[in-house]
């Protein structure tokens, strides 16, 4: 029997999946239903990928066997009651639950539907998911099994890399690759503000510096050294690019990055609890 889904939860990232699923995954869009609190005619993704719009969580978690948890956090637990209350022990124990939901721990979502003994995966995946880059890891709760981990992966294969891992490894995971994504585009604005500040005018700076950080990924990702080899290769004694590297040491900014990643960790452990 072919999986059926429901999003409860319409906003980037729900739609980042279902574009991914429908048009990479091969699910049909008619195994996947939505639910969000917003009036639909502001949400307009769905009926872009022919997938049922509801405005009630229990209306499109009824019929579908994967339910996809992709609300704030701080809305977990009213979503969950809702579900347990509405749908009862039973019904929702037949159910599995891939949460989306930064920082919720797999035991916080078991204890909010028990009795219901569903599997859960808490899967941890970032923005550039959007585009079909993104880098997720999941991690299954106790009582998951190969089938639910078979599943996720099988998800977020259609969104970039898909990595499984420990769930005492997601608050860094969260810290590294979730919220990665933020220290690129910081990194990139700020690039582009250096640039101008040197006389390029602003599309230029633009063009050049997100051009400059994709081709740089690029490199990086195609592993054919790793990136302090890179940088030795393009940082000649006494050259320009030294010049620049040796501020970057100056001023501590690997320090910096690890303490700006300490405190994203710290963030999603607190949001757990």
């Amino acid at each position: 029997m072919a999986e059926t889904f429901a999003f409860l939860g319409a906003g980037n990232m729900a739609e980042a999946f279902c574009t991914g699923m429908v048009q990479k995954g091969g699910i049909p869009a008619s195994s996947i239903q939505a639910s969000d609190i917003r009036p639909a005619v502001e949400i307009a993704w769905p009926s872009r990928l022919g997938i049922a719009l509801h405005g009630s969580a229990l209306e499109a978690a009824r019929s579908a066997g994967t339910l996809v948890v992709a609300v704030k956090p701080k809305e977990v637990p009213g979503l969950l009651q809702g579900l347990l209350q509405g749908l009862g022990t039973e019904a929702l124990g037949k159910k599995r639950i891939i949460s989306i939901a930064a920082g919720i721990t797999t035991g916080k979502i078991r204890a909010l539907v028990a009795p219901a003994l569903c599997p859960v995966v808490r899967v941890m995946p970032n923005t550039p998911a959007m585009v079909g880059l993104g880098a997720s890891a999941y991690c299954l709760a106790q009582g998951a099994g190969d089938a639910d981990a078979e599943v996720a992966e099988k998800l977020l294969k259609t969104l970039g890399l898909a990595v499984r891992v420990d769930e005492g490894a997601m608050d860094a995971v969260t810290a590294l690759s979730g919220s990665g994504p933020a220290y690129v585009f910081l990194f990139a604005e700020a690039l582009a503000a250096g640039g101008e500040a040197l006389g390029l005018d602003p599309e230029t700076a633009f063009s050049l510096a997100s051009q400059t950080l994709l081709g740089a990924a690029e490199m990086v990702r195609r592993r054919q050294d790793s990136p302090a080899r890179l940088r030795e290769k393009v940082t000649s004694p006494g050259g320009t690019t030294a010049a620049a590297l040796k501020v970057f040491e100056d001023q501590g900014l690997r320090a910096l990055v690890a303490k700006a990643m300490q405190a994203a960790a710290k963030r999603s452990a607190e949001m757990g609890k």
